[in-house]
Formats: structure tokens, sequence, C-alpha cells
């Protein structure tokens, strides 16, 4: 990450960086209260999570991505997914006001670029969800512009050894840098110039084949045609099925549709809740749980 801020300063000298190490800040758990959904689907984008801005730091980290114009993520692959403290922050990116609602278009969101590093070669998942994470960063897959995973790097300071590594990475801030002069000079995204996958719109390397035989790209959710050419798997997608991804805004409604669906039903059956829970689970709940030792600190 020092080397790709590195690439960004080779471009602009002036360029104001900083380096966010997740492990060092607190961040509380989503308890999955869904307060901050519901203020959502009620149109109040002030709210900030049940937790508090000064519980954690998440409030403090928010601030500093809103001032950003651009986020670079990194990770090490841990049993095939990033690091938990990354979930545990992105899992709360619902409760950070209107910082989505302000990202989520071309003209408004931010320039994002990824890496990630993984012992062996099983890493199929993890760059996947690095430009997924990062996409919800910044507000639109459009925004990323570049991402590369590494394999092979497991040991502390491996790195060291991988010049190639390194450089890579500081070509990844020199290609931030200048996606930044290109969108504050046009109003424009920049090319995507990182690692190609399938999907042209998310850039997985993923695909889901449903009973049917219909093939879709799991992330975006847009189905595609195969054919095989020269001996190799194609897939394409066209641009009407593009606009239906589930991050364009046709999919970000259509969630925000669904979430309030869930929603209503739960407000108009809480008492049959209520009643059910009570009468069928509630003793039963206690009775299951497993109590935790106490720890000795």
């Amino acid at each position: 990450m020092t080397e790709v801020l590195n690439g960004v300063r080779s471009v602009d000298p002036g360029a104001e960086v900083g380096f966010v190490n997740l492990q060092d800040a607190e961040i509380k758990s989503c308890i999955g209260c869904e307060t901050c959904m519901k203020k959502h689907i009620a149109g109040d984008y002030d709210f900030r999570c049940v937790h508090g801005v000064d519980q954690d730091h998440f409030h403090f980290i928010e601030m500093q991505m809103r001032s950003a114009d651009a986020i670079i993520v990194s990770a090490p692959a841990y049993n095939l997914l990033p690091p938990g403290i990354l979930i545990r922050f992105l899992n709360k990116m619902h409760a950070s006001g209107d910082y989505r609602k302000v990202t989520q278009s071309v003209e408004a969101c931010k320039v994002g670029a990824c890496f990630s590093i993984g012992g062996t070669d099983w890493t199929d998942y993890t760059p996947n969800i690095m430009r997924m994470i990062t996409m919800e960063l910044v507000g639109v897959y459009n925004g990323v512009i570049d991402s590369v995973h590494f394999d092979f790097l497991n040991a502390f300071q491996t790195v060291m050894l991988s010049p190639e590594v390194t450089e890579r990475m500081h070509q990844m801030g020199v290609n931030v840098a200048n996606a930044v002069n290109y969108k504050k000079e046009t109003g424009k995204n920049a090319e995507y110039v990182g690692t190609e996958g399938i999907c042209t719109y998310c850039h997985s390397n993923l695909l889901r084949v449903d009973p049917d035989g219909s093939v879709y790209c799991p992330q975006c959710n847009v189905k595609g045609s195969v054919e095989v050419r020269d001996g190799k798997l194609c897939v394409s997608f066209t641009e009407e099925e593009l606009t239906k991804s589930r991050w364009a805004p046709y999919g970000q409604d259509l969630h925000i549709e669904n979430i309030a669906k869930g929603h209503k039903k739960a407000a108009i059956g809480i008492e049959d809740i209520k009643k059910n829970y009570n009468e069928n689970f509630k003793e039963l709940v206690s009775e299951y749980r497993i109590g935790f030792p106490a720890l000795n600190k």
C-alpha cells in the first residue's frame, strides 16, 4: 500500500494520502437490528448506527472516505475470503447516513482500486469480493479502475522479495492518480485497467448455472449467453442485461423495494410474530443457548 501511495505522489506530488489500518481500529459488529434500513426506506439519511458515532471508529473512517477523491482497498486472503474486520466494516455501511446515496452515480462516485495477496492459488473468491467491497465504498463499479491479486506471498513481508509486485503496486497508484485527474478534467470515469474477468460489469471470474441451464454472473445477477470458441468457453452479456445488474440503478431500486416489502410484512404481522415467538420459541431459545465461560483477562 505504501508503494501504491508512492505511485499516486509520483503523478501528483502534492496529493494528500493516508493509510487506514482497520486492524488498529475498533469496529463494533452490526447486530442486525435493521434500524438503518428502516430509516433509509423512510427517507431518513441523517441517521447513524445505533452504536453511536463515538462508540467505535467507523464514523471517523467514514469521514475520511467522504473527503477522499479515491479509495484503495487491500487485504490478505484468509480462508478464501478477506479478513473478518474488512467484512465487519462493510456490514456497517448502511448506517453511514447518505454516504451511498451521494456516491451512487458516475458523476458523484469516487475512484477506486483494490489488491489482495494470497498464500496459495486457492483464491478464486477473494479478488471478486475485493472488487465488490471497493465498489460499495466508491459508489459504482464504473468507479473501480484497477484491481489485481497476487498468490504465494503468505509469509510476513515476503513481498519484499518480489520487485514485480511492488512495481505493479506503484503502477496502481499511477493509475489511480491519473483516473482522479481524468475525472476532474472530463467528469467521466477512466477505463478499467485491472485484471479482466468474465463479467464486463464487475469483472468477476465466477459463473452461476441455474437448473434450466441459464448462465449468470452471480455477483451482478445478469444473464449471459455462452458459446465455445476455439475450445474456450466464452460468455457475453448484452447492454440491456447489464442495466439490470443488482449494482446498477435498476438493481439498487429493486433491492430497496424488496427490503421495504419485507419490513411491511413484519410490521403488519407484528402481533402474530410476538404471539408465535412467546408461545413456541421464547423458552426454547433460553434452553438451547450455550453460555460462554468467563475469560481470564
